[in-house]
């Protein structure tokens, strides 16, 4: 009898784009793609350990939907930032349109972070029904960065909160955790896309959600802030693009370069993640077929062998 194939899940990072991944994993619910091992960074952890809590993803979507209407999501200010027209992922680029310059620069060089980790730490608690790696329906890997040395860490136990928290610490706007040496921040620096950690043997097959901020405006008449935003911008897509290269099928919503506070967009990114996915389904559906027979055939002929 031929063994189903276990299927890896990768969630790339991407602030309120992430609500992208919800739709996703409706999508493959319900057409019984069952995943077996989750990796996020970022928001990608998030919307994974709310579905490795439950493998339910309605109500991830109805839980996801509960804390953008809570007073734990208010505390975290993101509905302050202000939207420019390119849509710039730099928070102090945000600030620096509505205060002085010498502002920006006195505030960069004195906090670590604009919002203390305390109040992420609550929302976190907030959105979570478990507290622990252990007690979870599936495994999940929570990738972090060390900005000390510029690696990429891996959480699949402990405590669930905390590795969460540290992996969803977007450096400028969260502080981030000093621990042992270690300054751990957003995995999404190091793993925008975390499909390194799902490369091992117990997987047969992976799937990746990429949910990159693609779209570049020209810069024009550009200002030093919305110099480095672009820069960030243009490395993390680069960086994207390779590891989505290691994913054996790569899902892409249309989050039409949406920046990453504009959690108001839950609807549109919900939706547009069902949409990528249905359109992938067929495509999706053959190469699993395709890598089910070619993996029984190896086992077979293994076996064959012994």
């Amino acid at each position: 009898m031929s063994r189903k194939l276990r299927i890896g899940l990768a969630l790339a990072s991407g602030g309120a784009r992430g609500a992208a991944h919800i739709g996703v994993l409706q999508v493959l619910h319900k057409n019984d793609i069952p995943i077996h091992s989750i990796a996020g960074s970022s928001v990608g952890a998030v919307i994974g350990a709310l579905y490795a809590a439950t493998l339910d993803p309605d109500w991830v979507e109805k839980r996801y939907r509960e804390y953008l209407s809570s007073t734990r999501f208010r505390e975290i200010g993101t509905h302050h930032l202000r939207k420019g027209s390119k849509g710039e992922d730099s928070f102090f680029d945000q600030l620096g349109r509505s205060v002085k310059d010498k502002l920006v620069i006195t505030l960069a060089l004195s906090r670590k972070g604009i919002v203390d980790r305390k109040r992420l730490v609550r929302s976190i608690e907030f959105l979570l029904p478990v507290r622990e790696f252990s007690d979870l329906k599936i495994p999940l890997r929570v990738v972090v960065t060390d900005l000390n040395t510029g690696s990429e860490l891996v959480f699949t136990s402990g405590d669930l909160v905390e590795a969460v928290v540290q992996s969803s610490s977007i450096p400028g706007f969260v502080s981030p955790l000093s621990k042992n040496e270690q300054v751990l921040a957003d995995g999404g620096v190091t793993a925008p896309l975390p499909i390194n950690c799902l490369s091992n043997s117990a997987l047969d097959f992976t799937i990746a959600v990429d949910i990159a901020r693609r779209e570049m405006e020209s810069l024009g008449n550009f200002n030093l802030m919305e110099l480095i935003a672009r820069s960030e911008q243009v490395t993390s897509v680069k960086l994207s693009n390779e590891l989505s290269k290691k994913a054996d099928f790569v899902i892409k919503p249309d989050v039409a370069g949406a920046h990453w506070s504009e959690f108001h967009r839950i609807d549109e990114f919900i939706e547009n993640g069902r949409a990528a996915a249905l359109d992938a389904l067929p495509f999706l559906k053959e190469q699993m077929n395709q890598r089910r027979r070619w993996t029984n055939f190896l086992r077979k002929w293994v076996k064959g062998m012994v």
